[in-house]
C-alpha cells in the first residue's frame, strides 16, 4: 500500500521541478482531447503529457482508491525523452521517487 500523503507531495515536487525547467504550460494543448491524433515524439510533448494527462490521472485515482490498482511506471518512459539532457537530471529523479511509491 502506498502513502497518499507522500505521493501528492511528490506530485508537488514534480510539478515545481517542470515550472523550473520551463516545461510548465499555461494551457492545455488541443492534442490532449484529441489523444488519438498525437504522437509523443519530443520532450516537450511528453512534458505536456505529464502535467495534462500522467499528473491528473494519478492524483484522481489517488482520490478514489486507497490503493493503486496496478503500477504504470513512467521513469523508464521519461528516459527514452529526457536522457539526453543533463538539465532533466532532477526531473528523471523525481518521476523515479514517484514510480517507487506507487
Amino acid at each position: 500500500m502506498y502513502d497518499g500523503k507522500e505521493l501528492k507531495e511528490k506530485v508537488s515536487e514534480l510539478r515545481d521541478e517542470l515550472k523550473r525547467s520551463g516545461l510548465w504550460k499555461k494551457n492545455m494543448p488541443e492534442w490532449v482531447t484529441d489523444y488519438e491524433k498525437k504522437e509523443i515524439d519530443s520532450h516537450h510533448d511528453f512534458a505536456e503529457w505529464l502535467q495534462f494527462v500522467y499528473i491528473p490521472n494519478i492524483l484522481e485515482q489517488t482520490e478514489i482508491t486507497s490503493t493503486l490498482d496496478s503500477k504504470k511506471y513512467v521513469a523508464l518512459q521519461a528516459k527514452k525523452f529526457f536522457s539526453e539532457d543533463v538539465q532533466k537530471g532532477k526531473l528523471l529523479q523525481l518521476l523515479i521517487e514517484l514510480d517507487s511509491l506507487l
